[in-house]
């Protein structure tokens, strides 16, 4: 009896380390998004000032674009902003920041003088190349706070392996009903439904809604995208920046398609909507929606391009009965017809036969 009181104080302490560390983990997942923003938008600022200086030196200075990194330093420094942006509590990139920012005014002081004098009598040439340096050292150091967070997340995902082991083996002692009660929990564990990257959907609610048979009673309109050349991008430039892709697409999806509508990432660089109560029209400007916001995305992100292909498939099409898994795979079929159109459409501009 009191050997059982005592494993009832350690499997209750087990799980009060258990929600600790996964309140831990959820907080340290919303950090690691909103540092994939500042690594974006501090990505932006270094290129996006280049291009403001080449503007001016040609003599076409653009009011609006220097608002934009205003705009963008705004969020950076006190967080939120226009564009919504994290703080990010690190000494070092803070540091970093502030030095940017302080060379950020003299650079627009020495904007105002190529405006009244003509570049050539200004000195915005060499402070344009010691700005981007700056800026180097800045994202260099956003990059560093994020992959730090990562790090926590591994090791916390390790710790709640451990804690889960040591709960599953006080359970397992005391009867049969619980060791299968704690096999289900565990396989429920498993299948958690939050993509840690995107914060959207996973693959296994993404398989529970796409996969049924069930006739669909309501017009329904399934979506797929994938995106192009992400396998170039980590090979050439590495996998933080592919996982910036992601997960800057996955933002872009979540923007463009109502709340109302389920968004999910599918697989590594899929992903799917679902369109409850939505035909033909309606999803073709939704569709539309979302390649505006990735034309725009691409106008100011000119490092990190994002390209994707497309399918949908409408159940209104469909005479008889339709499921959501002959949804799914009509989809599938245009988006990989999608893929290939735009293969021959980039071989044929660029010259190939």
């Amino acid at each position: 009896m009191k050997e059982r009181k005592v494993e009832k104080v350690i499997s209750g302490i087990l799980i009060g380390i258990l929600i600790i560390l996964t309140i831990f983990m959820i907080a340290d997942v919303k950090k690691l998004q909103g540092n994939a923003r500042v690594v974006n938008y501090a990505g932006i600022i270094r290129g996006a000032t280049q291009r403001m200086v080449k503007l001016e030196v040609v003599d076409e200075g653009n009011d609006e674009l220097i608002q934009y990194l205003d705009d963008i330093f705004s969020g950076l420094m006190h967080g939120g902003g226009k564009y919504n942006l994290t703080h990010l509590e690190d000494t070092d990139y803070n540091a970093k920041l502030n030095r940017l920012y302080s060379y950020w005014a003299k650079l627009k002081e020495e904007v105002t003088k190529v405006r009244k004098e003509g570049y050539k009598d200004t000195d915005i040439i060499s402070m344009s190349e010691e700005y981007f340096q700056l800026a180097d050292k800045m994202v260099d150091a956003a990059e560093n706070c994020s992959q730090r967070y990562a790090t926590q997340i591994n090791q916390i995902e390790k710790a709640l392996i451990v804690i889960m082991i040591l709960i599953v083996a006080l359970l397992i002692k005391e009867s049969v009903e619980q060791v299968l009660l704690s096999k289900k929990n565990r396989e429920l564990r498993k299948k958690a439904y939050l993509d840690l990257h995107t914060g959207l959907p996973n693959k296994s609610r993404c398989e529970e809604l796409l996969l049924a048979n069930d006739n669909l009673t309501e017009l329904t309109t399934v979506a797929i995208f994938d995106l192009n050349g992400l396998k170039e991008v980590n090979d050439t430039i590495g996998h933080l920046v592919g996982d910036t892709l992601i997960m800057n697409f996955a933002n872009i999806l979540r923007t463009s398609i109502p709340q109302q509508h389920f968004v999910g990432r599918y697989g590594g660089d899929e992903f799917i909507a679902i369109l409850t109560g939505v035909g033909e029209e309606e999803a073709k400007k939704i569709l539309l929606d979302v390649r505006k916001e990735t034309v725009h995305y691409n106008s100011y992100s000119k490092q990190l391009h994002l390209e994707y292909a497309y399918g949908y498939a409408v159940s209104d099409a469909y005479s008889e009965c339709c499921s959501m898994k002959i949804l799914l795979e009509q989809a599938d079929r245009n988006m990989y017809k999608c893929k290939a159109e735009m293969k021959e459409h980039h071989k044929n501009s660029h010259g190939e036969i």
